[in-house]
């Protein structure tokens, strides 16, 4: 084969400016960033609030208050790190890596949710404190009892404004202690009360975003078509093409046996995990390795490069590591 030169010398040389070049395009970018912000505006709507649903939603909020209340929530029932449910356990074969760790964020949805805030506001209702008296010092049967009939009786109630009037039915203390719970939520006052630690300064707002997770944040995510079956995984609210880099892991929520399995999620993350290892995996692989050269794509991306020095004409671009490879074979 004929040998290549490999001397930069014998290169046509030009000047090059690097920090000009590089002032030039960041002015060039910064200003197509500017006019497209201003044009097309931020894309993301405003973020849900306790407050929100309870204003806007007022059943749906004291149906999630009311399963918070006898532990049938989906957070209730959800399994590590909240606590030992199986409501979201996911496992392959008898592998369950949720159990590894065990619960390390424990929650009580009936006192943390519920309860707690009712607590707290009773300075300012004393009428609340009979009511959390009666519940406490009901049976579990009985609680459950009366918190199926409220749901049953929720399921007819009618809405005037943001009141839920609920019809009479054998629910004990929940009618009126949900009823206090919304009219906190719809004050903004429920957030602040389930967040609230002993420090001062709060930052963990996770017991607030826990409440709202089920019924509330799917109903907020179906209109705007963010379901995993909508592909909503790899796209933003409002917005185009949103992180195209999860399209791998939104295309297999598509197809069986991911979209079918309830371990839909385990089995995306390993299945992408094991694409990752075998992509590492390329350099160190005899066989594997080889493929890029033997397919020779590089000669098409460097095809006025190779008809130069193939017909004596010069040469455009500089050789790549291929091509020294191949003067030894």
């Amino acid at each position: 084969m004929r040998r290549y030169m490999t001397d930069p010398a014998k290169y046509p040389q030009a000047r090059f400016d690097l920090v000009k070049e590089a002032v030039i395009s960041g002015v060039v970018v910064l200003v197509i960033v500017v006019i497209a912000s201003l044009a097309f505006g931020a894309p993301y709507v405003k973020p849900l609030t306790i407050k929100q649903v309870a204003s806007t939603e007022p059943v749906l909020f004291l149906q999630t208050a009311a399963h918070e209340l006898d532990d049938t929530s989906a957070i209730a029932q959800y399994g590590p790190p909240y606590n030992n449910g199986t409501g979201s356990l996911q496992a392959i074969g008898p592998f369950h890596p949720q159990t590894i760790l065990g619960v390390t964020f424990p929650i009580n949805p009936a006192k943390v949710d519920v309860l707690q805030p009712l607590s707290m506001a009773t300075p300012l209702d004393p009428a609340l404190k009979p009511l959390l008296t009666q519940w406490d010092g009901a049976s579990h049967q009985q609680q459950a009892a009366w918190v199926n009939a409220y749901l049953a009786a929720l399921s007819k109630a009618t809405v005037r404004g943001s009141a839920v009037v609920v019809p009479a039915a054998a629910d004990g203390p929940v009618p009126a202690m949900l009823s206090a719970l919304q009219a906190l939520g719809s004050g903004g006052l429920m957030s602040g009360a389930l967040d609230r630690l002993a420090p001062v300064y709060r930052y963990d707002v996770a017991p607030s975003l826990l409440f709202l997770q089920g019924a509330a944040l799917q109903q907020a995510a179906q209109k705007q078509d963010l379901l995993g079956g909508e592909w909503g995984i790899m796209h933003d609210e409002l917005s185009y093409p949103g992180p195209w880099w999860l399209t791998p892991y939104s295309a297999l929520y598509q197809i069986p046996p991911y979209s079918t399995s309830s371990a839909g999620d385990l089995m995306a993350a390993y299945t992408m995990l094991l694409i990752l290892l075998v992509l590492l995996a390329v350099p160190f692989t005899p066989g594997l390795r080889d493929v890029p050269r033997k397919l020779r794509l590089y000669r098409v991306i460097w095809r006025d490069w190779y008809h130069g020095v193939e017909h004596g004409s010069g040469a455009s671009a500089p050789p790549s590591r291929t091509d020294r490879r191949e003067r030894a074979t």
